[in-house]
């Protein structure tokens, strides 16, 4: 189907030049589908312009040529004027007409509910009707170079949002949707979440990473980065994402990523802000090289496998010598741990290897050694202390032929890869 025998089939039935357009949306770069459909219109009249119609013209509505004037093509202007005042784009129902309306409406709520935002995105939902009519219109005319509805609504809307509220479209990473409803006539302002990311060292113990449900723990690190952000931006919530997580009763001396994510924001955070609300945290926890973030470095701290140097105070119940403390090289290398005792209400029960690389060890008198080890991401140390039963082979336990428990944890190392 060539050009003019798509227009035919269009022009079957009355449809506004947007909706003309549309259907060549593919077809000559810089135009608008306006334009387009303006272009074609005037291209099929003239193909019309002549003493007899022929039977594929007769096959149109020709409401959709009553702005032209023919050489030869008698229209009764007459007969048609009630027909033209009444007449409708079969497709859109007019709903082009009425855009400047949506975006006043999408002002008003945004002054309504105090929200403020810079960048945006339009998301446009169809009614029935209008997703009934836009098929009718394929069935007849095909896909062929089309473009749908709801995209030339979206990019229409919201090129009269930026010039009427001064704010950017933007497609990768909006602070907001504007939702138009063409069900219910209803507009919508879902506000997307902000990310903040840096670093932070627990210098307190017994304090958790995250906010734990049942209230056991009084605060969280997560709680206690977010209290500043969330007064200043009136968000709904927050979540706290960690590159993996320190003990509840250790300290965390490194540095370890972290993402804060604060749900529905109200109100904007600039650059110089971040700074400020870093001093306003604490000294429990400390945090650093703060900036703005993405669900995109989220997912990396997820899966990122980092490793980490710990240091430990072990306490032996039996006595031990010096020279024993060489017996614990023989930690470097594969460790199978089954899952912990204490996690197992949380964890699955299964076989797990990690890898020791580094250990330096430290005899501080007949009963208590420093451990300083190095290991991979995943690798539980009080259990490589303890042996856990036997469920952590090998472990300081079995090698010194001695209980040992784990008195002190601390996270002295987080050794970076780039994310």
């Amino acid at each position: 189907m060539d050009i003019v025998q798509k227009a035919r089939c269009i022009f079957q039935k009355y449809v506004c030049d947007h909706c003309v357009g549309r259907q060549y949306a593919q077809l000559l770069s810089g135009y608008h589908n306006l334009h387009r459909g303006r272009l074609i219109r005037s291209l099929v009249a003239m193909t019309i312009d002549k003493e007899k119609l022929e039977p594929e013209d007769q096959q149109m509505d020709l409401l959709n040529f009553t702005g032209f004037k023919f050489h030869f093509l008698p229209l009764d202007l007459q007969s048609m004027r009630a027909k033209i005042k009444k007449r409708r784009c079969s497709v859109c129902g007019d709903i082009f007409k009425e855009l400047d309306k949506y975006a006043e409406r999408i002002e008003k709520e945004k002054r309504k509910k105090k929200i403020e935002f810079n960048t945006f995105l339009v998301g446009t939902k169809l009614s029935a009707d209008l997703l009934k009519n836009e098929e009718r219109l394929w069935e007849r005319a095909g896909i062929d170079w089309c473009e749908p509805l709801k995209a030339e609504l979206n990019r229409e809307i919201g090129k009269r949002i930026e010039k009427r509220m001064k704010k950017k479209f933007d497609v990768r990473q909006p602070d907001v949707n504007l939702i138009i409803n063409l069900s219910n006539n209803r507009v919508e302002i879902e506000l997307n979440p902000l990310f903040i990311q840096g670093e932070y060292q627990k210098l307190k113990r017994g304090i958790p990473q995250t906010k734990w449900p049942d209230g056991k723990y009084k605060t969280s690190v997560e709680e206690i980065v977010a209290k500043p952000f969330m007064k200043k931006t009136k968000g709904k919530g927050h979540k706290f994402h960690g590159l993996g997580r320190e003990d509840i009763d250790a300290k965390c001396l490194a540095w370890r990523p972290f993402v804060l994510e604060i749900l529905e924001p109200r109100r904007m955070l600039k650059k110089k802000d971040l700074s400020v609300l870093r001093k306003k945290i604490g000294c429990s926890v400390k945090v650093r090289r703060l900036r703005f973030s993405d669900i995109g470095y989220v997912r990396r701290i997820k899966e990122a496998r980092w490793e980490k140097s710990y240091e430990a105070v072990i306490r032996c119940k039996d006595r031990i010598e010096k020279k024993d403390i060489r017996k614990l090289k023989g930690l470097i290398g594969e460790i199978r741990q089954q899952t912990p005792r204490r996690v197992l209400h949380r964890r699955s029960d299964r076989l797990r290897k990690r890898r020791v690389k580094k250990i330096r060890v430290k005899y501080i008198n007949s009963k208590r050694l420093k451990l300083i080890v190095r290991g991979e991401a995943g690798l539980y140390i009080k259990e490589l202390i303890t042996g856990d039963n036997g469920r952590t082979h090998p472990s300081v336990s079995e090698l010194l032929n001695n209980e040992c428990e784990c008195k002190q944890l601390d996270v002295v190392g987080i050794h970076k890869k780039k994310l």
